[in-house]
């Protein structure tokens, strides 16, 4: 018996080229819109900044916001003189009225101030609409360091500016370390300075509350430590390192006894030396005339 084959028929189903073509043109288009998308919100953003500096710079140019005042105000430190005149701080300031007030830098104009010697910080700020304030605080003279030459010394052992007559008045000398020392040893000589004025603010503020002799000088040896110069008779009290506040307190009692050398008073001593290892005993030496 014979089979019969049947006649299988198959389709092979191909896109057309305009249907091709139709889709890519589609995905392009498509494309091509998030592309002009995007360009459109740049455009918008760009147009937005434009716009805005624009608005910035118009505020700026302001005639409201031009600069008509400018406010001075200076903070001596203790009981020292001004030293810093508003003149000065406006020449150095390099501002004036008309100025734009939202352009200027108020810290360029801060470090110009700053730059007197004595001042030893500056604040600026703006007080809107067209105001500007400067504040300064000045710095002390805490004494006079003797570097090649005289040089005001501030609290934290720092040389300033070079001392006139009139501003090393009265202020207590600070020898023994050369110019060329403090030039090697920065950091090392403002901390012999700070430990100087330490033992000045020590000795003048005895416990009991009786004044101690004036002083004119301490002297800074770096091997012996520290000595004191006295104003009256020009006696040299040598304390060393260390244990100030003990020494101190034995001059006082030494210098209680200064009757029993007569009528000479402070003029009477030489030298004291409160450096040496016995607490109990302490070297004085009277001066030439009094030895007699």
């Amino acid at each position: 018996m014979s089979r019969r084959r049947r006649n299988r028929r198959i389709t092979v189903a191909s896109s057309s080229i305009a249907v091709w073509i139709a889709g890519v043109l589609q995905g392009a288009v498509r494309r091509s819109l998030v592309v002009l998308k995007a360009l459109a919100a740049v455009a918008a953003l760009a147009g937005a900044a434009w716009a805005g500096q624009q608005a910035v710079r118009h505020v700026i140019a302001s005639p409201r916001f031009a600069l008509r005042e400018i406010r001075f105000s200076s903070t001596p430190r203790s009981d020292a003189p001004a030293r810093v005149s508003e003149d000065q701080v406006l020449a150095l300031a390099a501002v004036a009225p008309g100025d734009r007030l939202l352009s200027i830098d108020t810290d360029v104009v801060a470090a110009r101030v700053a730059s007197h010697p004595w001042v030893a910080s500056a604040r600026v700020r703006r007080e809107l609409p067209s105001a500007l304030a400067i504040d300064v605080t000045e710095r002390s003279a805490a004494a006079v360091a003797v570097l090649g030459g005289l040089y005001l010394i501030d609290e934290s052992g720092h040389p300033f500016k070079r001392a006139a007559l009139d501003e090393a008045d009265g202020l207590v000398l600070l020898t023994g370390i050369s110019r060329q020392q403090y030039a090697a040893f920065r950091d090392a000589s403002a901390a012999a300075y700070r430990e100087a004025l330490a033992i000045l603010d020590e000795y003048r503020s005895p416990d009991s509350g009786e004044p101690r002799p004036a002083l004119s000088e301490i002297h800074i040896d770096p091997r012996y430590g520290f000595s004191l110069i006295l104003n009256d008779g020009g006696a040299e009290i040598r304390l060393g390192r260390g244990d100030y506040t003990d020494k101190l307190e034995r001059l006082d009692r030494i210098l209680a006894g200064l009757p029993s050398f007569g009528a000479h008073g402070l003029a009477s001593l030489q030298t004291v030396h409160l450096d040496g290892p016995n607490r109990d005993r302490v070297p004085i030496r009277l001066a030439a005339a009094q030895a007699r």
